[in-house]
Parts: structure tokens; sequence; C-alpha cells
């Protein structure tokens, strides 16, 4: 199923999931503040807007509404949260999904405008445990 998907931010995690979904067919729309990392990604989603995510003109631009996921994955847990609170006011059956970036920030996926956590390095973790314990 091919999915229209929004991702705020485009550094080491934004832009990983950008193009893995991209080459999933998906259609990815990448919202992103610093111009060299909008031109690095350029070729590799559907469509690519310069600026600030929670300025909710940039993300009027988005097309939030016709969104099946929007994806706030920048190393800012704030912005990532003010994000997804702005999508879900405006299109409140997109699923939000939040990145957070240290421990104790879970508690964020309990509030009522977040629909999943991501957090990179207790998934390194699990991984790195996984790869560990192999036999």
């Amino acid at each position: 199923m091919r999915r229209n998907i929004i991702i705020i931010g485009a550094g080491r995690v934004g832009r990983r999931v950008a193009e893995q979904l991209s080459e999933e067919q998906n259609m990815v729309t990448i919202v992103e503040l610093d111009s060299q990392k909008c031109e690095q990604v350029s070729a590799k989603v559907s469509h690519v807007i310069e600026g600030d995510a929670t300025d909710p003109d940039i993300l009027e631009r988005t097309d939030l509404v016709a969104a099946d996921v929007f994806a706030a994955l920048t190393n800012d847990p704030d912005v990532n949260l003010a994000a997804c609170e702005m999508a879900h006011e405006t299109a409140p059956d997109t699923r939000t999904v939040l990145r957070i970036s240290r421990d104790g920030q879970e508690d964020y996926g309990y509030r009522r405008f977040v629909d999943s956590i991501v957090y990179p390095a207790a998934a390194g973790a699990a991984d790195a445990v996984d790869r560990i314990t192999r036999e």
C-alpha cells in the first residue's frame, strides 16, 4: 500500500527513514530548516519544503490532511512535540510519530496527540543486544 508520509527533519534519522520509505514507493514529503540537508534529500523524496515545521504556514504547505503519517524526527523533542500537536489539531486522523532523544521522555507518548514514539538510542541498544546474544 502506497502511503503519503510527512517527515519533519532531514538529519541522520529523518533522511534515512525518508529514503527507505521512498524506495518502497511511498509519497514522502520532508520539512527541513537547513538548505543543505534539503538539497541532499531532494533527489530521493517526492517533495521537500525548506522551513520550520512549527510555523503554521509551512505546515499548511505539506497538505497534512491528505497524509497518512506525520513523523517528527528532528533531534529536538520540543520541536517534535509542537509539530505533532499542530499536526493532530489540523488532521486528527493522521497518525503521528514522535522522536525523543533521551531517557525519561517516553512519557511524551501519553499525550493525546502522539500515536507512537521513536527513540533511536533504545532501538540501537536493542539491536546491539540482539546481535551480541545471537548464537
